[in-house]
């Protein structure tokens, strides 16, 4: 099921990035982080698909006894925490694409009637009729529209936000469950203690390692962005009006 919605989401994917308009800084990046994130947790999670059969205990143990000290150990979800983060990445992606795409449509649209106004005052009706519309680059200007700004760096606060959290729960939580291979299980209806074994211990510790590592990765972006964004929208645009004006 993973392996054929990855499938499906890279047309989406290739054919919305080969829009090469770049109406806003860093849109080619976000869509090769897409990409790059769908494919990691593809990957990652395949050692820890089989984990009900890397799990082993020693000694005379029954099947409940044997289930009940694998949801003893692994209390908390693993690989669906990873597909809850990397819808995260892509839900903010897609609504700031939206919203970035609905403010560059108006754009244009404003655009076009100001072009058609300026056409009827001179009079050049026979221009109007022989004018086909043909789409233009529009770039979004930060430097006039704060409110957009505002949003654009809003954005990346989420983003560092959830991949804060992501990291938090791959360091305190998902690492430490493959942290050694034996572990000592005992319950109150399983006293034991049994002896268990994790099987792949290495790859699965790998597999995080790589997610921390992406995560890493988002963040360092994310934050240079926006203090790319802060001092050449902000503090830039404040001196150059200063001192134009002071």
């Amino acid at each position: 099921m993973a392996a054929a919605a990855l499938a499906g989401l890279i047309p989406v994917l290739h054919s919305v990035a080969g829009d090469k308009s770049g109406y806003y800084i860093g849109r080619q990046l976000w869509f090769g982080f897409m990409a790059v994130y769908g494919v990691v947790v593809y990957v990652v999670r395949m050692p820890w698909s089989p984990i009900h059969e890397d799990f082993w205990c020693h000694g005379n143990i029954s099947n409940p006894c044997l289930v009940e000290c694998f949801e003893n150990r692994f209390s908390s979800p693993v690989v669906g925490i990873w597909y809850f983060f990397f819808f995260l990445f892509l839900a903010l992606f897609f609504l700031m694409e939206f919203v970035m795409a609905q403010i560059r449509h108006k754009q244009v649209k404003v655009k076009s009637v100001e072009s058609v106004a300026g056409e009827v005052e001179e009079g050049s009706m026979v221009g109007i009729q022989e004018h086909i519309p043909s789409p233009k680059k529009s770039i979004l200007n930060f430097h006039q529209e704060k409110m957009l700004l505002l949003l654009y760096l809003l954005y990346f606060l989420l983003q560092v936000g959830t991949q804060c959290v992501f990291l938090f729960f791959l360091i305190c939580h998902h690492l430490p469950l493959v942290s050694q291979a034996i572990i000592q299980c005992r319950t109150e209806s399983c006293p034991g203690p049994y002896l268990c074994l994790i099987r792949g211990t290495m790859e699965k510790r790998m597999s995080i390692y790589t997610l921390i590592t992406l995560s890493f990765m988002i963040i360092l972006c994310c934050s240079g962005f926006f203090m790319y964004s802060i001092h050449h929208y902000l503090l830039k645009g404040l001196s150059t009006a200063k001192f134009w004006f002071g």
